[in-house]
Parts: structure tokens; sequence; C-alpha cells
């Protein structure tokens, strides 16, 4: 049986129990005596002693409130009327509290189950204890009081006015007089802070959504310009691959220029080194190298002047020097290799 039941057990707690303990934590904070709550929300209530009045709150007395506010009145038991006790009950039974304190109060009444009333307080309670305060009375013999009371004018309202004891320094509300009007008074005022307290949640879930689609939006906002931002960039990086392409192409396209030389400009070139006597009949070029043939009244002087020039790196004859008939004039058969341009030069 002891395996079976530490089966249930989490921490210490029965899990038996515990939706029973999670509504008697929520009695406790709403309806307790000792409620935070109570003592806040609670009517005010005139406590009659005698000739004095004395105003309580949620079972404590108030200085700061007005006995106007009042609309709950209460009368104090004579003591020779009430069986007090006090109790000490372990904290483990804190959801079986009102059971326990019914069968106390049927073991220690010494009046018959049908001629009894009581009443009860919390008072304090430590790590293992709840110390409780407890009155127990004649419900004939507390009739009997009201009508002596009555009758002499000390308890004009004898319905809805409540009866309290004083059990070891503490009021006790004996139950079943008239503490109902005063429950309904305290019940309808926590229902409103309740709806006060959820209608502000509501607020504050709604300006939460209400932020949240904001952020939502701007988020989807932001997306769609980087998603822009990043269509644009990939077509500026396409662009700069492209003008990188056209930079390679351009570079290839001078490196190729530069390798095979202009024509126009070295047949210019030769035209200002030739006097008009010097007749060019073939021009000839590949890349660098020219093969011009032509004839000339002086065929070496031409090949000495083209030799001397700065632009050519060598001239050279594969053919001999040849008289042409009786006219005077020789042919020339040159083969001349440019110079390559100055890195960086005009021409580069």
């Amino acid at each position: 049986m002891a395996v079976q039941n530490s089966q249930w057990m989490l921490f210490g707690i029965d899990m038996r129990h515990i939706g029973q303990q999670w509504l008697s934590a929520w009695r406790e904070l709403l309806f307790s005596t000792t409620s935070p709550i109570r003592q806040r929300l609670d009517e005010p209530v005139q406590l009659h002693t005698g000739d004095e009045v004395q105003l309580f709150q949620g079972g404590l007395p108030q200085s700061n409130v007005a006995q106007s506010a009042a609309t709950c009145d209460a009368y104090l038991l004579d003591d020779a009327l009430v069986l007090s006790r006090s109790l000490s009950i372990p904290i483990a039974a804190e959801s079986e509290l009102p059971s326990v304190l019914s069968m106390e109060v049927a073991a220690a009444s010494p009046f018959k189950s049908d001629d009894t009333v009581f009443g009860w307080r919390e008072t304090g309670r430590d790590a293992q204890l709840i110390h409780v305060s407890m009155a127990i009375a004649s419900h004939s013999a507390v009739d009997r009081w009201k009508r002596d009371q009555a009758a002499a004018e000390q308890l004009p309202d004898a319905v809805n006015a409540e009866l309290w004891a004083e059990a070891d320094g503490a009021f006790v509300t004996l139950q079943g007089f008239g503490e109902g009007q005063r429950e309904a008074l305290y019940r309808r005022r926590l229902m409103r802070a309740g709806l006060l307290v959820g209608s502000i949640l509501v607020l504050v879930l709604v300006s939460a959504a209400v932020f949240a689609v904001q952020q939502r939006i701007s988020f989807n906002r932001f997306e769609y310009m980087q998603s822009r931002i990043q269509n644009e960039s990939q077509a500026v990086s396409e662009m700069r691959a492209t003008m990188v392409d056209a930079n390679e192409t351009i570079r290839a396209a001078n490196e190729l220029v530069s390798g095979y030389p202009n024509p126009h400009i070295e047949i210019a070139r030769l035209t200002e080194l030739l006097s008009d006597e010097v007749h060019i009949m073939h021009f000839a070029m590949r890349g660098r190298e020219l093969r011009v043939r032509g004839r000339a009244r002086d065929a070496a002087v031409v090949m000495q002047t083209l030799a001397q020039t700065p632009a050519f790196s060598s001239v050279t004859a594969p053919q001999a020097i040849t008289a042409v008939g009786n006219t005077g004039l020789e042919q020339f058969h040159l083969d001349i290799e440019v110079e390559p341009p100055i890195e960086g030069g005009p021409g580069s």
C-alpha cells in the first residue's frame, strides 16, 4: 500500500488532492479572514459593545474609515454565553479545514447539535500549523440574549445585525445571523474588482496583440524592402560582372592591338621616311613583321635609312638587291620588324 501511495507523491505533494488544494488556496486568498484582498474590499462593520462603537474592516479595527461608510452592524455577545477554544491544525489539512472544525465543534460543544452555533477565525500560521480561534454558543441562549437586548433598546436591528464573540482576544463572527449581507456585498465588490482586473488584462492583451500585428506588418515591410534591395543588388552585381567582362574584353583587345600594329600607321611612316624617288610596289604585314618590295636609285641607302629608324628594331634583306634593266633603278626586298611600344607610352 505504501508503494502504491508513493506513486502519487511528487515533491512531497499528494497529486490525488492537487485540485482540492488548488481550490483551497483560492478560497484562502479570496475569502479567508486573513486575506489581504478581503481586508481591502470587505464591507466596514460597526461593532457595538455596550455604549461604544468601533469600526472594523476585514476583521481588523480601522481608524481611517468614516463610520458613515459602514452599512453593516455587529453586536458583541456576553462572554458568559460563549465557549472559546484555540486550535492548532496541521497545515496539510488546510484543504479540509471546514470539515475539521465542524468535527471539533461536534466533539467540544456541550449543546445539542441542532442548538449549536459557532464561528472561527484564523489568527496565524507557521510552517507546520494553522492557529485558529473558535467560539461556540447555544442558539436558544443567543435568541434570549437578543430578546433581552431588544427589550432594553440596545439591539434595534435584530434581523440584519451580525453577532460577534471574543475568543482568545480575537473577534469571531457567529454563523447564521446577519453576516450574509456583508458576504453578499463583499462578493459583489469582489466581482466588480475581478471584472475590472479582467478588463485591464483584456486591454493589455489587445494592446499586445495590436503591437504584435504592427510589428508583424513592419517586419513584412522590412522583408519586402530587403528582398527588393537584394534583387537590385543582384542586378547591380550582374552589371558589375558584365563591366568586368567588358573590361577584360577591352584589355584583350588592347593586347591584340598592341601585338598587331595598325598597317596604316606603318604605311604613313614609310611614306614619311622615303623620298619621292622610292617606289613601294608591295607591302605585307603580319603582326610586327613587315615585308616590303620596291625600287629606288640606291636601294642600300633605303635600307640604311630604315635601319636607323627607332621605330624599327631590325631591317634585313632576304634577297639581294638587283638592277632593273637599263632603267638605272634597283629592286629591293626588305623584312622589317616593328619595335614594340613602351609600357605606358602613347602607343601602348
